[in-house]
């Protein structure tokens, strides 16, 4: 299978930099030479803070060369970072509850997102019936595979009611249009739309905005706690090997998330190049601003977040009731960007 390679100099080959509008981290720590990064698909909305991070000037800076990979589809991710050919991965946190689960130690050392970046939609004509999580019993939502991030998700929503697994059923996805008619049809009462689905489902007159699970505040709301999701990791071993790449990546990513916290979408968009966004720069702002409230976070992992997650698809699975939660990420290194910081 064709490998799929995207160093970060070539976006800013491409459009130019933007300038770095923050201030710069102390000097007086080791700084590696190169790092290499697997992103879970650079052009995906949901990694616009890694685009970012390059197009500030966070990433490479002068001492430190960044490259990035997309991922492989012939090749896990966990065996890339065992034997040293990536450094770290910037994907969804859940990946670290898994691998360890397998025996493989892994742990985020930085959290960009906190929530999921997904809304849960219910079919109008059965708005009347399911008012609030109380209400899910016998629910049937379109979530699609077992161990998705939607069925995840699904899950959360369900447990947060007081009730169990069993007590709902799952549905494959079959695509926005065919969703739309079970939807329609009486077939299924909810879906699950990560951005920017759900407005799909909206526009066509068949479903409403059941669970935010974009903000915080929904999030909270909805679950109880925040749900971690975008981060970067690395093993555990290559974390005590070389901190000097987990601090790096640390400070390039808070750097990053408080330009996000502290421009406007526009602002943002205009350090994105057309090269990520498309052409139509209108649309991508339209997603852009439905996906920033994900990132209301300052790089930490909320620890109850994390228990949530983790509760959450170890009742799904067993096999994850014996991972060792605060082994799968570590605050450390944010914390230690976040004091010096100035």
């Amino acid at each position: 299978m064709k490998t799929r390679i995207v160093a970060l100099t070539f976006l800013g080959q491409l459009a130019g930099r933007a300038p770095a509008a923050e201030p710069a981290f102390s000097d007086a720590v080791a700084v590696p030479e190169r790092i290499v990064l697997l992103v879970d698909e650079i052009k995906a909305i949901r990694n616009f803070p890694m685009v970012l991070a390059e197009r500030l000037g966070y990433l490479n800076d002068g001492r430190t060369t960044v490259t990035v990979m997309n991922i492989r589809d012939d090749v896990s991710t966990a065996e890339m970072l065992n034997d040293g050919r990536v450094d770290a991965v910037m994907a969804y946190y859940h990946h670290n509850v898994v691998n360890q689960s397998r025996g493989i130690a892994t742990e985020a050392v930085v959290t960009l997102g906190v929530t999921p970046g997904a809304k849960v939609l219910v079919a109008n004509q059965a708005k009347e019936k399911y008012r609030s999580v109380a209400d899910l019993k016998g629910a049937r939502f379109i979530a699609g595979g077992a161990g998705s991030s939607k069925s995840t998700l699904a899950n959360a929503l369900v447990l947060a009611g007081g009730h169990g697994i069993g007590d709902y059923t799952r549905l494959g996805t079959d695509g926005k249009e065919r969703n739309i008619e079970a939807l329609r049809d009486g077939r299924a009462e909810f879906v699950v739309a990560p951005t920017p689905d759900g407005d799909a489902y909206e526009s066509k007159g068949v479903a409403t905005v059941f669970a935010d699970l974009t903000t915080v505040d929904g999030t909270r709301r909805n679950l109880g706690a925040l749900f971690p999701s975008s981060t970067v990791y690395m093993s555990s071993a290559r974390v005590q090997a070389h901190p000097e790449i987990a601090r790096h990546l640390a400070r390039a990513f808070v750097r990053t998330l408080r330009y996000i916290n502290t421009h406007t979408p526009e602002e943002i968009l205009a350090v994105i190049p057309k090269e990520i966004s498309g052409k139509d720069r209108a649309a991508y702002l339209t997603v852009l601003k439905q996906e920033i409230p994900m990132f209301a976070n300052d790089g930490r992992m909320p620890e109850d977040g994390a228990e949530k997650e983790w509760r959450t698809l170890a009742a799904a699975n067993p096999s994850y009731g014996s991972v060792k939660i605060d082994r799968t990420y570590t605050n450390a290194f944010v914390d230690e960007a976040l004091k010096t910081l100035r």
